[in-house]
Protein backbone atom coordinates (compact mmCIF):
# COMPACT_ATOMS: atom_id res chain seq x y z
CA UNK A 1 0.00 0.00 0.00
CA UNK A 2 2.92 2.56 0.91
CA UNK A 3 4.62 1.82 -2.31
CA UNK A 4 1.53 2.49 -4.40
CA UNK A 5 1.02 5.56 -2.66
CA UNK A 6 4.23 6.76 -2.89
CA UNK A 7 3.97 5.58 -7.14
CA UNK A 8 1.06 7.83 -7.60
CA UNK A 9 2.57 10.74 -5.28
CA UNK A 10 6.08 11.11 -6.55
CA UNK A 11 6.42 11.14 -2.58
CA UNK A 12 8.38 9.03 -0.02
CA UNK A 13 8.14 10.67 3.28
CA UNK A 14 5.17 9.66 5.38
CA UNK A 15 5.93 11.38 8.39
CA UNK A 16 5.84 9.93 11.98
CA UNK A 17 4.85 5.78 11.79
CA UNK A 18 2.13 5.79 14.10
CA UNK A 19 -0.25 5.27 10.91
CA UNK A 20 1.30 2.00 10.72
CA UNK A 21 -0.27 0.76 13.76
CA UNK A 22 -4.22 1.36 12.27
CA UNK A 23 -3.07 0.56 9.14
CA UNK A 24 -1.90 -2.66 9.69
CA UNK A 25 -5.21 -3.42 11.45
CA UNK A 26 -6.81 -2.19 8.09
CA UNK A 27 -4.92 -4.54 6.42
CA UNK A 28 -5.59 -7.64 8.32
CA UNK A 29 -9.04 -7.39 7.76
CA UNK A 30 -8.97 -6.73 4.21
CA UNK A 31 -9.34 -10.96 4.43
CA UNK A 32 -11.73 -11.33 7.31
CA UNK A 33 -14.74 -13.02 6.20
CA UNK A 34 -17.12 -10.00 6.21
CA UNK A 35 -15.58 -8.30 3.03
CA UNK A 36 -16.69 -9.15 -0.30
CA UNK A 37 -14.58 -9.22 -3.09
CA UNK A 38 -15.72 -5.87 -4.18
CA UNK A 39 -15.34 -4.62 -0.52
CA UNK A 40 -11.41 -6.08 -0.51
CA UNK A 41 -10.81 -3.57 -3.73
CA UNK A 42 -12.13 -0.91 -2.47
CA UNK A 43 -11.24 -0.62 1.04
CA UNK A 44 -7.39 -1.36 -0.03
CA UNK A 45 -8.07 1.53 -2.71
CA UNK A 46 -9.76 3.58 0.08
CA UNK A 47 -6.62 3.34 1.99
CA UNK A 48 -4.27 3.63 -0.41
CA UNK A 49 -6.15 7.15 -1.15
CA UNK A 50 -5.54 7.96 2.64
CA UNK A 51 -1.99 7.25 2.69
CA UNK A 52 -1.94 9.65 -0.79
CA UNK A 53 -3.11 12.02 0.83
CA UNK A 54 -0.90 11.60 4.27
CA UNK A 55 2.54 11.87 1.72
CA UNK A 56 0.75 14.72 0.19
CA UNK A 57 -0.11 16.74 3.67
CA UNK A 58 3.24 15.34 5.10
CA UNK A 59 4.97 17.17 2.08
CA UNK A 60 2.98 20.18 2.50
CA UNK A 61 4.18 21.23 5.61
CA UNK A 62 7.48 20.37 5.46
CA UNK A 63 7.45 23.25 2.22
CA UNK A 64 5.90 25.74 4.24
CA UNK A 65 7.38 25.10 8.01
CA UNK A 66 5.31 28.97 8.57
CA UNK A 67 2.44 26.74 8.80
CA UNK A 68 3.45 25.26 12.15
CA UNK A 69 3.44 29.15 13.73
CA UNK A 70 -0.12 29.56 12.58
CA UNK A 71 -2.19 30.43 15.66
CA UNK A 72 -5.39 28.24 16.61
CA UNK A 73 -8.45 30.45 17.37
CA UNK A 74 -11.25 29.31 20.15
CA UNK A 75 -13.08 26.33 19.14
CA UNK A 76 -16.45 25.41 19.45
CA UNK A 77 -16.61 21.67 18.96
CA UNK A 78 -19.34 19.35 18.83
CA UNK A 79 -20.04 15.85 19.73
CA UNK A 80 -22.35 13.34 21.10
CA UNK A 81 -23.45 10.13 19.98
CA UNK A 82 -23.99 9.44 16.65
CA UNK A 83 -27.41 10.34 15.54
CA UNK A 84 -27.86 12.64 18.36
CA UNK A 85 -28.31 16.36 16.01
CA UNK A 86 -24.36 16.83 16.00
CA UNK A 87 -24.78 17.60 11.75
CA UNK A 88 -27.71 20.18 11.93
CA UNK A 89 -25.85 21.60 15.48
CA UNK A 90 -22.72 21.71 13.43
CA UNK A 91 -24.59 23.83 10.42
CA UNK A 92 -26.61 26.09 12.82
CA UNK A 93 -23.51 27.18 14.38
CA UNK A 94 -21.40 27.45 11.42
CA UNK A 95 -24.18 30.58 10.13
CA UNK A 96 -22.55 32.80 12.60
CA UNK A 97 -20.58 35.45 10.15
CA UNK A 98 -17.47 35.19 12.38
CA UNK A 99 -17.39 31.35 12.22
CA UNK A 100 -15.02 28.66 10.61
CA UNK A 101 -16.17 25.35 9.70
CA UNK A 102 -14.20 22.61 8.16
CA UNK A 103 -16.03 21.62 4.47
CA UNK A 104 -15.87 18.49 3.29
CA UNK A 105 -14.18 19.60 0.03
CA UNK A 106 -10.87 21.04 1.72
CA UNK A 107 -10.79 18.08 4.27
CA UNK A 108 -10.68 15.77 1.90
CA UNK A 109 -8.54 17.56 -0.75
CA UNK A 110 -6.28 19.46 1.98
CA UNK A 111 -3.65 20.29 -0.28
CA UNK A 112 -2.89 23.04 -1.34
CA UNK A 113 -4.06 24.75 1.44
CA UNK A 114 -6.66 27.19 0.45
CA UNK A 115 -7.10 30.31 -0.20
CA UNK A 116 -9.45 32.79 0.53
CA UNK A 117 -9.75 34.86 -2.60
CA UNK A 118 -10.66 31.52 -4.04
CA UNK A 119 -12.03 29.86 -1.40
CA UNK A 120 -15.96 29.63 -2.24
CA UNK A 121 -15.02 28.62 -6.02
CA UNK A 122 -12.58 26.45 -5.78
CA UNK A 123 -12.41 23.78 -8.64
CA UNK A 124 -12.28 20.90 -5.62
CA UNK A 125 -15.69 21.40 -4.85
CA UNK A 126 -16.99 20.57 -7.98
CA UNK A 127 -14.54 17.39 -8.06
CA UNK A 128 -15.52 16.44 -4.75
CA UNK A 129 -19.24 17.03 -5.01
CA UNK A 130 -19.28 15.18 -8.75
CA UNK A 131 -17.52 12.03 -6.54
CA UNK A 132 -20.88 12.01 -3.95
CA UNK A 133 -23.54 12.67 -6.68
CA UNK A 134 -24.12 9.31 -7.67
CA UNK A 135 -25.41 8.56 -4.48
CA UNK A 136 -28.25 10.90 -5.00
CA UNK A 137 -31.83 8.46 -4.34
CA UNK A 138 -30.02 6.37 -1.88
CA UNK A 139 -30.63 5.72 1.83
CA UNK A 140 -27.80 8.19 3.02
CA UNK A 141 -28.91 11.23 0.96
CA UNK A 142 -32.45 10.89 3.04
CA UNK A 143 -30.44 9.98 6.73
CA UNK A 144 -27.21 11.98 6.14
CA UNK A 145 -26.11 13.79 2.91
CA UNK A 146 -23.35 16.11 3.07
CA UNK A 147 -22.22 18.17 0.38
CA UNK A 148 -18.68 19.34 -1.27
CA UNK A 149 -19.11 23.23 0.47
CA UNK A 150 -21.08 21.90 3.87
CA UNK A 151 -19.55 21.99 7.18
CA UNK A 152 -17.83 17.91 7.25
CA UNK A 153 -16.63 16.14 10.79
CA UNK A 154 -13.07 16.01 11.54
CA UNK A 155 -12.83 12.15 10.66
CA UNK A 156 -13.18 13.12 7.11
CA UNK A 157 -10.02 15.10 7.24
CA UNK A 158 -7.61 12.69 9.29
CA UNK A 159 -4.73 11.39 7.30
CA UNK A 160 -3.74 8.66 9.59
CA UNK A 161 -5.70 5.41 8.72
CA UNK A 162 -7.92 6.18 11.86
CA UNK A 163 -10.80 8.20 10.01
CA UNK A 164 -11.34 5.48 6.63
CA UNK A 165 -14.94 6.28 5.81
CA UNK A 166 -16.07 8.05 8.63
CA UNK A 167 -15.53 4.92 11.03
CA UNK A 168 -18.69 3.38 9.06
CA UNK A 169 -17.00 0.48 8.31
CA UNK A 170 -16.27 -0.82 11.86
CA UNK A 171 -18.61 -3.85 11.56
CA UNK A 172 -16.31 -5.29 8.83
CA UNK A 173 -13.68 -4.01 9.63
CA UNK A 174 -13.10 -5.56 13.50
CA UNK A 175 -9.56 -5.69 14.13
CA UNK A 176 -9.76 -2.16 13.10
CA UNK A 177 -12.32 -1.33 14.90
CA UNK A 178 -10.85 -2.71 18.13
CA UNK A 179 -7.31 -1.38 17.70
CA UNK A 180 -9.46 2.09 17.10
CA UNK A 181 -11.67 2.10 20.86
CA UNK A 182 -8.86 0.96 22.75
CA UNK A 183 -6.03 2.95 21.24
CA UNK A 184 -4.76 6.82 22.81
CA UNK A 185 -5.70 8.42 19.62
CA UNK A 186 -3.69 11.46 20.47
CA UNK A 187 -1.00 11.41 18.04
CA UNK A 188 -3.70 11.08 15.86
CA UNK A 189 -5.40 14.54 17.16
CA UNK A 190 -1.69 16.43 17.13
CA UNK A 191 -1.56 15.69 13.85
CA UNK A 192 -5.29 16.80 13.14
CA UNK A 193 -3.86 20.05 14.59
CA UNK A 194 -1.71 20.29 11.73
CA UNK A 195 -3.99 20.24 9.01
CA UNK A 196 -5.99 22.44 11.20
CA UNK A 197 -3.42 25.18 10.81
CA UNK A 198 -2.82 24.34 6.98
CA UNK A 199 -6.94 24.51 6.40
CA UNK A 200 -6.57 27.61 8.31
CA UNK A 201 -3.01 29.19 7.19
CA UNK A 202 -4.38 31.51 4.02
CA UNK A 203 -8.12 30.95 4.84
CA UNK A 204 -8.04 32.39 8.16
CA UNK A 205 -10.92 32.81 11.06
CA UNK A 206 -11.95 36.58 10.49
CA UNK A 207 -10.42 38.54 13.38
CA UNK A 208 -12.64 37.89 16.73
CA UNK A 209 -13.96 34.68 15.47
CA UNK A 210 -13.77 30.77 16.06
CA UNK A 211 -13.72 27.54 14.28
CA UNK A 212 -16.66 25.18 14.54
CA UNK A 213 -15.96 21.90 14.69
CA UNK A 214 -17.56 18.38 15.18
CA UNK A 215 -17.12 14.75 15.67
CA UNK A 216 -19.23 12.66 17.20
CA UNK A 217 -16.55 9.51 16.89
CA UNK A 218 -13.96 11.72 18.45
CA UNK A 219 -16.69 10.82 21.18
CA UNK A 220 -14.96 8.31 22.72
CA UNK A 221 -11.71 9.94 23.52
CA UNK A 222 -13.19 13.49 23.96
CA UNK A 223 -10.30 14.06 26.87
CA UNK A 224 -7.89 13.12 24.52
CA UNK A 225 -8.89 16.00 22.03
CA UNK A 226 -9.45 18.69 24.45
CA UNK A 227 -5.80 17.74 25.48
CA UNK A 228 -4.51 18.24 22.12
CA UNK A 229 -6.93 21.38 20.90
CA UNK A 230 -7.00 23.58 24.64
CA UNK A 231 -8.45 25.92 22.85
CA UNK A 232 -11.70 23.92 22.10
CA UNK A 233 -14.84 24.30 24.48
CA UNK A 234 -17.38 21.73 23.64
CA UNK A 235 -21.15 20.87 23.17
CA UNK A 236 -22.49 17.60 23.44
CA UNK A 237 -26.04 16.84 21.80
CA UNK A 238 -27.88 14.10 24.01
CA UNK A 239 -30.61 11.63 22.76
CA UNK A 240 -32.45 8.94 23.46
CA UNK A 241 -30.00 6.06 22.91
CA UNK A 242 -32.22 3.74 21.43
CA UNK A 243 -33.31 6.22 18.54
CA UNK A 244 -29.83 7.26 18.09
CA UNK A 245 -28.53 3.68 17.75
CA UNK A 246 -31.52 2.31 15.55
CA UNK A 247 -31.09 5.13 13.14
CA UNK A 248 -27.08 4.91 13.32
CA UNK A 249 -27.96 0.97 13.06
CA UNK A 250 -30.02 2.08 9.49
CA UNK A 251 -27.29 3.85 8.44
CA UNK A 252 -24.58 1.37 8.84
CA UNK A 253 -26.31 -1.07 7.26
CA UNK A 254 -26.74 0.49 4.02
CA UNK A 255 -23.34 1.69 3.86
CA UNK A 256 -21.56 -1.33 4.73
CA UNK A 257 -24.06 -3.52 2.62
CA UNK A 258 -22.35 -2.95 -0.75
CA UNK A 259 -18.88 -4.09 0.48
CA UNK A 260 -20.19 -7.60 2.11
CA UNK A 261 -21.86 -11.18 0.88
CA UNK A 262 -23.19 -11.73 4.31
CA UNK A 263 -26.73 -10.67 3.73
CA UNK A 264 -28.03 -11.25 7.73
CA UNK A 265 -24.97 -9.48 9.47
CA UNK A 266 -27.28 -7.09 10.82
CA UNK A 267 -29.92 -9.52 12.16
CA UNK A 268 -30.90 -9.33 15.51
CA UNK A 269 -28.21 -9.99 17.69
CA UNK A 270 -25.62 -10.42 15.33
CA UNK A 271 -22.13 -9.33 16.00
CA UNK A 272 -22.19 -6.34 14.27
CA UNK A 273 -24.93 -4.37 16.23
CA UNK A 274 -23.04 -5.66 19.74
CA UNK A 275 -20.05 -3.90 17.86
CA UNK A 276 -21.99 -0.77 17.36
CA UNK A 277 -23.93 -0.76 20.98
CA UNK A 278 -20.36 -1.58 22.33
CA UNK A 279 -18.84 1.88 20.80
CA UNK A 280 -21.99 3.53 21.57
CA UNK A 281 -21.00 2.85 25.32
CA UNK A 282 -17.42 3.32 25.21
CA UNK A 283 -18.84 7.01 24.16
CA UNK A 284 -21.33 7.81 26.86
CA UNK A 285 -18.96 6.46 29.21
CA UNK A 286 -16.36 9.15 27.72
CA UNK A 287 -18.75 12.17 27.94
CA UNK A 288 -19.71 10.79 31.38
CA UNK A 289 -16.06 11.39 32.66
CA UNK A 290 -15.45 14.10 30.91
CA UNK A 291 -18.12 16.33 31.89
CA UNK A 292 -17.36 15.13 35.32
CA UNK A 293 -13.87 16.51 34.79
CA UNK A 294 -14.48 19.27 33.42
CA UNK A 295 -17.41 20.25 33.10
CA UNK A 296 -16.13 24.19 32.53
CA UNK A 297 -15.44 23.54 29.12
CA UNK A 298 -18.99 21.58 28.84
CA UNK A 299 -22.46 22.88 27.34
CA UNK A 300 -25.49 20.46 26.60
CA UNK A 301 -27.85 20.43 24.13
CA UNK A 302 -31.11 17.97 24.78
CA UNK A 303 -32.13 16.71 20.83
CA UNK A 304 -35.89 17.80 21.90
CA UNK A 305 -34.65 21.35 22.13
CA UNK A 306 -32.50 21.46 18.88
CA UNK A 307 -35.36 20.55 16.79
CA UNK A 308 -38.57 22.49 18.19
CA UNK A 309 -36.26 25.67 19.19
CA UNK A 310 -32.68 25.83 17.14
CA UNK A 311 -32.44 29.32 17.47
CA UNK A 312 -32.80 29.20 21.54
CA UNK A 313 -30.48 26.49 21.99
CA UNK A 314 -27.95 28.46 19.22
CA UNK A 315 -28.42 31.68 21.52
CA UNK A 316 -27.89 29.43 24.70
CA UNK A 317 -24.29 28.01 23.33
CA UNK A 318 -23.16 31.37 22.51
CA UNK A 319 -24.06 33.15 25.62
CA UNK A 320 -22.53 29.91 28.30
CA UNK A 321 -19.09 30.27 25.60
CA UNK A 322 -18.72 34.50 25.66
CA UNK A 323 -19.67 34.49 21.54
CA UNK A 324 -21.12 37.75 20.44
CA UNK A 325 -24.71 36.72 19.42
CA UNK A 326 -25.38 38.36 15.59
CA UNK A 327 -28.02 40.75 15.55
CA UNK A 328 -30.10 38.94 12.92
CA UNK A 329 -29.14 35.27 14.22
CA UNK A 330 -32.97 34.49 14.40
CA UNK A 331 -33.17 35.25 10.71
CA UNK A 332 -30.48 33.55 9.59
CA UNK A 333 -31.47 30.61 11.11
CA UNK A 334 -34.84 30.18 9.81
CA UNK A 335 -33.72 30.95 6.46
CA UNK A 336 -31.67 27.41 6.88
CA UNK A 337 -34.32 25.83 8.66
CA UNK A 338 -36.78 27.09 5.54
CA UNK A 339 -34.27 25.85 3.07
CA UNK A 340 -34.14 22.63 4.39
CA UNK A 341 -38.02 21.95 4.69
CA UNK A 342 -38.22 23.12 1.16
CA UNK A 343 -35.96 20.43 0.01
CA UNK A 344 -32.18 21.13 0.25
CA UNK A 345 -32.15 18.15 2.36
CA UNK A 346 -33.60 14.94 0.96
CA UNK A 347 -36.98 13.86 3.71
CA UNK A 348 -35.96 11.40 6.34
CA UNK A 349 -37.54 8.08 6.41
CA UNK A 350 -40.55 8.04 7.98
CA UNK A 351 -40.07 4.75 9.36
CA UNK A 352 -36.61 2.88 10.83
CA UNK A 353 -36.35 -0.69 11.56
CA UNK A 354 -35.02 -1.32 15.36
CA UNK A 355 -32.59 -4.42 14.76
CA UNK A 356 -34.09 -6.20 17.65
CA UNK A 357 -33.44 -3.70 20.10
CA UNK A 358 -35.80 -2.79 22.82
CA UNK A 359 -36.53 0.89 23.98
CA UNK A 360 -36.94 -0.14 27.76
CA UNK A 361 -34.32 -2.87 28.03
CA UNK A 362 -31.33 -1.23 26.26
CA UNK A 363 -32.24 2.01 28.31
CA UNK A 364 -31.78 0.18 31.41
CA UNK A 365 -27.90 -1.41 30.63
CA UNK A 366 -26.42 0.41 33.58
CA UNK A 367 -24.05 2.72 31.47
CA UNK A 368 -27.09 3.94 29.65
CA UNK A 369 -28.92 4.36 32.22
CA UNK A 370 -26.58 6.31 34.20
CA UNK A 371 -25.96 8.24 30.96
CA UNK A 372 -29.96 9.46 30.76
CA UNK A 373 -29.83 10.20 34.73
CA UNK A 374 -27.17 12.35 34.77
CA UNK A 375 -27.96 14.53 31.51
CA UNK A 376 -31.26 14.26 32.13
CA UNK A 377 -31.86 12.62 28.55
CA UNK A 378 -35.73 11.29 28.37
CA UNK A 379 -36.94 8.92 25.94
CA UNK A 380 -38.48 9.63 22.90
CA UNK A 381 -42.17 8.16 22.69
CA UNK A 382 -42.13 9.19 19.34
CA UNK A 383 -39.49 9.89 16.48
CA UNK A 384 -38.13 13.13 15.97
CA UNK A 385 -36.45 13.53 12.67
CA UNK A 386 -34.84 16.84 12.62
CA UNK A 387 -35.37 20.21 11.18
Amino acid sequence: MKAEAVSKTELSDFGDTWFELPLAAWVRDLDGPALSKRGRIFFWRLAVANLCRRLEIIDCLKRHPDIDAVAIPPILYITGLERSGTTLLHNLLALHPRSRALRRWELMRATPPPEAATYDNDPRIAEVQASIEPLRGSKLEHMHWVNADDPEECTWGAFDCTGLLGRAPSALMPTWTRWVQQADLTPSFLEYRQLVKLLTWRNPVLPGGHLVLKCPQNSRNIAQFANAFPEARFVFTHRDPFRALASGLTLVDHITSAFTDQKDMWRPGAPAIETVIHGAVLALSSMMNFDASSSEKCEHVAYPALVTDPTSVVRKIYRRFGVEVPIDIDERISNFTAAQARGRRAAPPSELPTYGLEQQSLLAHPVIYSYCSRFNVKPETTRLTGA
